[in-house]
């Protein structure tokens, strides 16, 4: 049977992991500059997944969970510089 997957959910899914991966990266790495790219990059998609799934909560909680993610590891970077 076929499951389609919409595009609010898929965009969910990409800030998501892209607010975890931007996180790890801004623990981990000693570039700050890298990891401010990177969450200013999340906080962009992040903000756009969130335009796309304003209609259904499930998807937004998603966007707004990487929305979290993406601040904090721009916030990392900008305490590391």
């Amino acid at each position: 049977m076929d499951h389609p997957t919409s595009l609010p959910k898929i965009a969910g899914f990409a800030s998501i992991f892209l607010g975890v991966v931007t996180a790890a990266f801004a623990f981990i790495s000693k570039s700050p500059e890298a990891a401010i790219y990177l969450g200013a990059a999340g906080i962009v998609l992040c903000v756009v997944s969130s335009i796309i799934a304003r209609k259904n909560i499930d998807e937004l909680q998603m966007a707004v969970a990487g929305l979290f993610l993406s601040i904090v590891a721009t916030g990392i970077g900008v305490w590391q510089l």
